[in-house]
């Protein structure tokens, strides 16, 4: 009996000693996984977010003349929502609530100072060139250089889509990556995506000493004011 029992200790002893090793090997592996999957579903959700900003931001510009400072102040508060808020009280007034919106706009108003980029790409240089033109504002009771969207150019030609002036801008920002472990491999990763976007955040990066991954869109509609940005 002593012989049989010594001989099923031994093989249970290995089998545990293989338990652990495998846990140790296996484990780390979950854990990555795991961050990757918070820190992947955080990027979704910042890049659906940063979408409508830039959708907003557009919007603004196409209302008030390309005017880029509207636009930024638009997609500002847009991204204001990742920023986190601390509330003193579970149900804040309507004080605290338009405090920690301003707060929070601040914050990520200082962030897009360094860490963003709006550029209007339309309308072109040749396009500003051929028909911008010189009229007056009853509002501002002053004459404005502009690409008027009622160009006569347009009003000559079939109104379509297509021919009205296009206000066309792009938009990068870099946005912290916080979740430890995952943040590394996507800097890792991102070395494959040689994007401007992406090496404008890298740099970005070795100054902050922060991982950063770069959110860029790209977004065109008609022109729903004359268009001065630039003329002035």
């Amino acid at each position: 009996m002593a012989t049989v029992s010594s001989a099923r200790w031994v093989p249970m002893k290995w089998q545990r000693g293989q338990a652990l090793v495998e846990s140790a090997v296996v484990m780390p592996v979950l854990i990555l996984m795991v961050l990757l999957a918070v820190q992947l579903i955080w990027l979704v959700f910042a890049q659906s977010t940063f979408r409508g900003a830039v959708s907003y931001a557009l919007r603004a510009g196409a209302l008030h003349h390309g005017d880029e400072r509207i636009m930024a102040r638009t997609l500002v508060v847009g991204m204001a929502s990742l920023q986190p808020v601390t509330l003193a009280s579970l149900t804040p007034e309507r004080e605290e609530l338009w405090q920690a919106q301003l707060q929070s706009s601040l914050q990520q108003w200082l962030h897009f100072q360094w860490a963003g980029k709006l550029t209007t790409l339309a309308p072109t240089e040749q396009v500003l060139a051929a028909q911008a033109e010189t009229r007056y504002d009853l509002e501002l009771a002053q004459w404005v250089h502009e690409l008027a969207v009622d160009h006569p150019a347009l009003r000559f030609n079939a109104t379509t889509q297509q021919q009205r002036p296009q206000l066309a801008i792009e938009v990068w920002w870099c946005l912290p990556l916080e979740v430890p472990l995952a943040a590394q491999v996507l800097v890792a990763l991102r070395s494959w995506l040689q994007s401007p976007a992406q090496r404008f955040c890298k740099l970005r990066e070795e100054v902050v000493g922060r991982p950063l991954w770069a959110l860029e869109q790209r977004l065109e509609g008609p022109l729903l004011s004359g268009y001065r940005h630039g003329l002035n």
